[in-house]
């Protein structure tokens, strides 16, 4: 089964007057198909996402959890993945009690590696929504911490230093010490990578640890994060104004344009330098 984030491929260079051909690393991006069902049942199709071949397990976990059709990964008797001529498909096993049918229905066609809620049917499921697993952290963080994780993510990504094609997610604790670190051609997908690999850990809810992304901050990122129940979220790149008013009106630390020199910090908390 394919398991790489890179390739390389053939390309013509000009760099400084000189056009030659030379190998180039970048990014592999695979289709993923994930079906879902009972052990007795037959399995049907819930999504198919395009995204990096590796950590597919996390990310599956991590995408049932975010879409709110597992509550917890004792819901997962078991996941499978197969490799075949067209890509990857994951069959996913679920306890008897969830009710799949609901969730069969709200997309339709693909989910695109750039947004994983394209395709819902119901406008409300995106914006309304009960987070009903919400702790206020009960720690604080200094900004001279913050200002401190880009460096300490960025010291991670070898895929994307190598390609600059990879979007990455990392988890840290309120001292800055890195749990975790996912990557992924599709930010949403790296993010679901994070949270099933912090879910297998017995790591949610995520209150009192700190999400980074290495890219921008869109509504859907919010919500997956809010879903793991991180109340601190930050960020490289910039928010949407949904994930402003997302994130405030949940009481999530939303933080933005963080580098060594400082960020954004764009809800109303009791934050202070």
């Amino acid at each position: 089964m394919r398991h790489n984030k890179i390739q390389t491929s053939p390309i013509h260079k000009w760099d400084n007057n000189d056009f030659r051909q030379v190998d180039d690393c970048v990014a592999i991006e695979s289709p993923l198909e994930i079906r879902i069902g009972h052990q007795s049942d037959t399995l049907h199709t819930l999504a198919v996402t395009m995204c990096s071949p590796t950590d597919i397990i996390d990310l599956v976990t991590g995408y049932l959890l975010t879409e709110n059709i597992t509550k917890d990964i004792n819901h997962l008797h078991n996941i499978e993945v197969f490799d075949n001529e067209m890509g990857l498909i994951a069959e996913v096993f679920l306890s008897e009690d969830i009710d799949i049918q609901p969730y069969l229905n709200k997309r339709q066609g693909p989910v695109h590696a750039s947004c994983g809620i394209c395709g819902k049917t119901d406008f409300d499921d995106v914006l309304v929504f009960n987070y009903a697993d919400l702790k206020p952290s009960s720690l604080n963080i200094s900004s001279e911490l913050l200002c401190s994780l880009p460096k300490k993510l960025n010291q991670t990504q070898h895929a994307y230093q190598k390609t600059g094609g990879l979007h990455a997610c990392a988890l840290f604790d309120f001292t800055g010490e890195l749990l975790l670190m996912r990557e992924d051609v599709g930010r949403h997908n790296a993010l679901d990578k994070l949270i099933g690999a912090a879910s297998k850990q017995g790591l949610l809810p995520l209150n009192d640890l700190i999400i980074l992304l290495s890219g921008r901050i869109s509504f859907e990122l919010v919500h997956k994060s809010l879903m793991a129940g991180a109340m601190t979220l930050c960020a490289i790149g910039a928010p949407s104004s949904l994930s402003i008013e997302t994130a405030q009106s949940n009481g999530m630390n939303l933080i933005g344009f963080i580098q060594a020199s400082g960020y954004n910090h764009y809800t109303l908390t009791t934050h202070k330098p």
